[in-house]
């Protein structure tokens, strides 16, 4: 149906060691835990369902760490929330209609926070930018 929220709950990023040479970076976005939740609405509540995930960018070796802990509240019918629960409690997953959702909303909002925190901790964005460069005139070629 919808998703009503978006948060973050723990943000942290550390520089460990200037980094040089040859650098690697790894990024990864799990769901880590799913609950029942539920909102006030005036004389009403409505269930939601709590995603809880946690985004890491891990620069190698050993030199910096981004690591972004959050949650989506998503509302849904009672029977979906149901299933939804049900199929989480028994394998830990989620229909993949739902999960592709929610995890590039997740990987989208993570990814724009983690790059501004490379800049404040003066580190390489951990994404690959658009980069404009000079055009080759190929007609004064002479080879």
């Amino acid at each position: 149906m919808a998703v009503v929220g978006f948060n973050f709950d723990k943000i942290l990023v550390e520089k460990k060691k200037v980094l040089k040479g040859d650098i690697k970076v790894k990024n990864n976005l799990d769901i880590k835990n799913i609950k029942e939740e539920s909102m006030d609405l005036g004389d009403s509540k409505q269930k939601l369902i709590k995603f809880e995930f946690k985004f890491t960018v891990e620069y190698e070796p050993s030199a910096a760490s981004i690591e972004i802990l959050g949650h989506i509240l998503y509302t849904e019918s009672d029977d979906k929330i149901k299933k939804i629960l049900d199929d989480w409690k028994k394998k830990k997953d989620v229909d993949m209609a739902l999960k592709t959702r929610l995890v590039n909303m997740a990987l989208t909002r993570c990814n724009i926070k983690a790059l501004a925190l490379t800049q404040d901790v003066n580190l390489p964005p951990h994404i690959r930018l658009p980069m404009v460069s000079p055009k080759v005139d190929k007609t004064s070629y002479i080879g």
